[in-house]
């Protein structure tokens, strides 16, 4: 009896211990522990520009989506971001961990992970998608305040909102903006300026703390027009009004652009030199066009 009564103790008492040590670790861990854990106020902000989808892809271009139909999701949470017409995405709120990103659209279902994501980090990042895979090309961490950089695509002046890399961003009144070391304003901000803004989460608007408009003046400073160069991608048109993107940017030539190459030698993933104009739209009206050696 004693016996029987001691092996039951024993049992028992295993038992316990068991029941403790998985209590514990869930309390410790529900979530998958290759997963992103449980966030609260704050996160990461990944942004990224995606290339590729249905063009030639070169080291400098990337096809620009006809329509806004690709989303990112990080998976196992809501958050998610559409890429934008210019490829561009920025996600907020992220939670630490190993985070999936995972990217649908028409033709499109491809992922890439993201390890060792912590909470105070800003993550830049560049992707190749084709059709079902995804190839990370480039990823750039920093701590601390979260930098938007890229082309301003929609201005509401009522509202005091910018639109960059697909995030809509308030900026106050206030809001120090700056080219170099001149004060700018609201107004100056205009639809294809390229801008750097550091922003701060204010509950769950993004919400400028600085804007830094980027100088459009050629190296010499003189004629205050635009220059962009790398590989021809999307080109559509027939000379000598022809459409086409290099790196970002749509440059579109008319009649009165010079072509020092001739225009018919444009072809996708040839390199050229653009200079000209930003319009409202945030094309570049080409004044001249040349190889870019």
């Amino acid at each position: 009896m004693t016996d029987s009564k001691s092996r039951w103790m024993v049992f028992a008492f295993g038992v316990a211990v068991l029941a403790t040590s998985v209590a514990c670790g869930n309390a410790s861990g529900s979530l998958s522990p290759t997963g992103p854990s449980a966030s609260g106020s704050g996160g990461a902000m990944i942004s990224g520009r995606v290339r590729g989808l249905s063009t030639p892809i070169t080291a400098d271009s990337f096809a620009p989506l006809a329509t806004s139909s690709v989303r990112v999701t990080i998976t196992g949470t809501n958050i998610s971001s559409t890429v934008d017409g210019a490829g561009q995405f920025t996600l907020t709120g992220v939670p630490p961990g190993n985070v999936t990103l995972q990217f649908t659209g028409p033709g499109v279902s491809a992922s890439i992970t993201l390890t060792g994501v912590t909470a105070d980090q800003q993550i830049t990042i560049d992707v190749t998608l084709n059709g079902s895979s995804a190839r990370l090309n480039s990823e750039n961490r920093r701590n601390g305040g979260h930098e938007i950089e890229g082309h301003i695509t929609a201005i509401d002046s009522g509202a005091r909102t910018t639109t960059v890399g697909g995030s809509v961003i308030a900026v106050p009144a206030g809001t120090k903006i700056r080219r170099g070391d001149t004060t700018m304003t609201f107004a100056d901000l205009k639809v294809g300026t390229e801008v750097e803004v550091e922003t701060t989460m204010n509950g769950t608007t993004l919400t400028a703390t600085e804007v830094k408009i980027d100088d459009d003046k050629d190296d010499d400073g003189r004629d205050g027009l635009t220059e962009v160069s790398g590989a021809v991608s999307g080109l559509s048109g027939s000379c000598p009004t022809i459409t086409f993107v290099v790196r970002d940017r749509t440059i579109v030539t008319t009649g009165n652009t010079r072509f020092d190459l001739g225009c018919d030698k444009i072809k996708n993933t040839v390199r050229i030199e653009a200079k000209g104009a930003l319009a409202a739209n945030g094309a570049l009206m080409a004044t001249s066009v040349e190889l870019d050696d």
